[in-house]
């Protein structure tokens, strides 16, 4: 007689029924006794559908026969209860063929001698999808959908290792787009992104289909290729990639150019980490950027020693700021007319224990690792400090300094803070502090920059755009900014007595600068003909060796204030102008003029005093300013000076402050006036400088009229 296959208890087939997850009941053998709605449904069949059926039913095919033994050791095994997690990932099988990923486990009682086993199955599709997503997300960049940094640095060591294996080896080419900034600048961020999206498919469709293609962060991506036999298919690669991103592409309906840098390295996992390729694909690129961009090149043993180095360098410079190994120097900025320190450069420099760095190596370093940003808070700390140091000992005199502040610190939100905080906390002045920012620097992202330059503005500091003429702004863009200086780079000032571009630039440079209301700052003036020329052009100050190296804090002290000391005035012989009239015996060439003037330069700046002068058809009238005793012995000389006669003093008396603090002595001649209108129509009378110095009120703001400032001076206090 067959024995009956046994059922579950009626208070099991209950717990079944209003169980909310999918439960089945089966015998040792894997026989289907009892199923509930709620699995029912998660597999698509009816309740007798199921009952009687091997549980095989449903799972595929191919994992039948394994989860038939799995089912038997469990009701033979000594446990009561097992979760089905060990297995690894479980597979449901509905009646529609369809599958989808489950979570089990199951328990075991007795009915009448017989094993009855319990299964609790829960479909667990939504959270999978949810995992794949978080999965895909943290390796996937968002915009692209390509690979990001941390996916392909897996792919890379994963590669790698196979290489070991096989023999083969492996190329990483690392690209970086050149130009895409001013086009993100220019048309937006959604073109940029636009941008990106067309240039990460036009890379991904010169590559085969087992190469890898990710994007590392902005515009720079990495292209990872296996079994590689030949280098020369990596050089062809390269070139084709070049002159893919030449051609144009349209954004917004604009159509707009990029290139490409492109580095290459080659290696195996024997020899090499996926860190270390990435670096060295990293290092090529970065040489072929510094060549001008636009081309490609292999990674070779300069380039490693050089990566070594700026590896070395980046450890270096995370430390350097705690083993106190940075100093500053101070160049001095010399006022054109007259001739004294109106300012300096705070330079930084590095000395760790084996010796000296260049800025010029370090600096790129710690812009490129984000190290520039303590360093250049350390930076500007010292310059705040200094400035306040110097305002103790030169009081109105003191001159003002001149901090470079790089584009990774005008990319950081904390800048202003961290600058407020420091002013605030040294009690620097910060009218007498200018941030120096490249003009390449500043126009990277216009909007941003000039927010931040606003903010800057905002605490009392000044802006100066420094190397001005090499980069790419446009007069629109620079009226947006509030700037007060102009620096013309070295380039232009290297060739001003040489050749005609530079001193067409340069004086173009000057007149723009001066019709904004900004001083013109002339940098590496090295010779008396390129001082000349600048004088000629009307620039308002200079530095370079032909007056002066960066210097310690203590020298220049010392030669601000032996500057100085002849425009300190006593209580008994206080500051002192006169205004005076004469004409001349005969009356002077051009030539003659520029030799007066240089003499009266030469005296004046020797005995602090201050001035102008104008000429008008042999007649001088000259406006001296500075001790009492100084200005009452030169109006003596000029008394007895056989070139003048009919001298006479037209006003004299105490100043509060100096009209012309930095000109030793201006000059203007009336003669001729270029680009002045014809007002022969108008002429009743001519009033010359005679007539006019009979009016000492009219005289005197009429000389003080030429005193320029659109802004206030930068230097010695106006």
């Amino acid at each position: 007689m067959k024995t009956p296959k046994p059922t579950p208890a009626r208070v099991v087939r209950r717990i079944l029924e209003v169980a909310d997850t999918g439960m089945l009941a089966v015998d040792a053998h894997g026989i289907i006794l009892e199923a509930n709605t709620s699995l029912c449904q998660m597999f698509g069949y009816t309740r007798d559908e199921l009952v009687g059926q091997s549980v095989g039913r449903l799972l595929p095919a191919d994992l039948r026969a394994a989860h038939s033994r799995y089912v038997r050791d469990f009701a033979n095994a000594a446990e009561s209860e097992r979760s089905m997690r060990g297995r690894g990932e479980l597979t449901g099988c509905r009646k529609d063929g369809s599958c989808f990923p489950l979570k089990a486990s199951l328990s075991k009682y007795r009915e009448n001698g017989d094993w009855i086993l319990l299964a609790s199955l829960h479909d667990f599709s939504e959270q999978k999808q949810a995992e794949e997503e978080r999965v895909w997300q943290a390796t996937h960049d968002a915009l692209t959908g390509l690979p990001n940094r941390a996916l392909i640095r897996e792919r890379l060591a994963n590669a790698l290792e196979r290489s070991s294996r096989h023999g083969r080896s492996v190329a990483v080419l690392f690209v970086d787009l050149d130009g895409f900034k001013p086009i993100n600048d220019s048309y937006g961020y959604d073109s940029g992104d636009a941008l990106l999206k067309q240039a990460a498919a036009t890379l991904e469709a010169q590559l085969r289909p087992d190469d890898s293609l990710a994007r590392m962060s902005g515009d720079e991506f990495v292209i990872l290729c296996e079994q590689i036999d030949d280098p020369v298919a990596m050089s062809t690669l390269a070139q084709r990639l070049n002159e893919q991103l030449r051609q144009p592409f349209v954004v917004n309906a604009q159509e707009v150019f990029i290139a490409a840098s492109i580095g290459v390295a080659i290696g195996d996992g024997a020899k090499h980490s996926a860190d270390e390729m990435l670096r060295d694909a990293d290092a090529a690129m970065f040489a072929v950027k510094r060549q001008g961009g636009d081309g490609w090149r292999f990674f070779s043993g300069d380039l490693h020693e050089e990566a070594r180095q700026r590896l070395a360098l980046t450890r270096g410079l995370r430390v350097a700021l705690e083993r106190d190994e940075f100093s500053v120097l101070f160049q001095p900025i010399v006022s054109v007319t007259s001739g004294r320190v109106a300012g300096a450069e705070v330079l930084l420099r590095w000395t760790p224990s084996d010796g000296p760095v260049s800025p010029a190596v370090f600096i790129p370093v710690a812009e490129k690792t984000g190290a520039i940003i303590p360093i250049g808070a350390w930076v500007f700390r010292q310059a705040c400090l200094a400035a306040a140091r110097w305002a103790t000992i030169f009081g109105e005199a003191v001159p003002y300094l001149s901090v470079n502040v790089s584009t990774r610190q005008l990319d950081d939100p904390a800048l202003a803070d961290v600058f407020e905080a420091t002013l605030r906390e040294t009690g620097a002045d910060p009218s007498r502090i200018v941030i120096e920012i490249t003009e390449t620097a500043l126009m990277d992202d216009v909007d941003a920059n000039l927010r931040m330059l606003r903010r800057l503005a905002e605490l009392g500091l000044r802006a100066a755009v420094d190397d001005f003429g090499t980069g790419y702004s446009s007069l629109a863009q620079l009226l947006r900014m509030p700037v007060s200086l102009l620096k013309i780079d070295r380039e232009f000032i290297d060739g001003l007595d040489k050749r005609r571009d530079s001193r067409i630039i340069t004086s173009t440079v000057i007149g723009m600068g001066h019709s904004l209301g900004m001083r013109l700052v002339a940098e590496g003036v090295e010779t008396a003909a390129q001082l000349a020329e600048l004088s000629a052009h009307g620039c308002d100050y200079v530095q370079g060796f032909y007056f002066h190296r960066p210097l310690a804090e203590e020298a220049f002290i010392d030669i601000v204030r032996r500057e100085i000391a002849p425009f300190l005035t006593a209580p008994d012989d206080p500051l002192y102008f006169l205004v005076y009239v004469s004409e001349a015996v005969t009356p002077p060439d051009q030539a003659a003029l520029a030799q007066l003037l240089d003499t009266s330069r030469q005296r004046n700046a020797a005995l602090g005093v201050t001035g102008i002068l104008l000429y008008q058809h042999g007649c001088f009238m000259q406006m001296l300013e500075g001790r009492r005793s100084v200005v009452e012995g030169l109006i003596a000389k000029i008394y007895r000076d056989p070139r003048h006669h009919t001298v006479r003093i037209s006003a004299r008396g105490a100043l509060s402050r100096r009209i012309f603090p930095e000109w030793s002595m201006g000059f203007r001649d009336m003669s001729e006036l270029p680009g002045t209108p014809d007002f022969d129509n108008w002429r009743q009378r001519t009033q010359e400088l005679l007539a006019l110095a009979d009016d000492p009120a009219t005289s005197f703001a009429f000389l003080a009229a030429f005193a320029q400032p659109l802004n206030p001076p930068v230097g010695l206090p106006a």
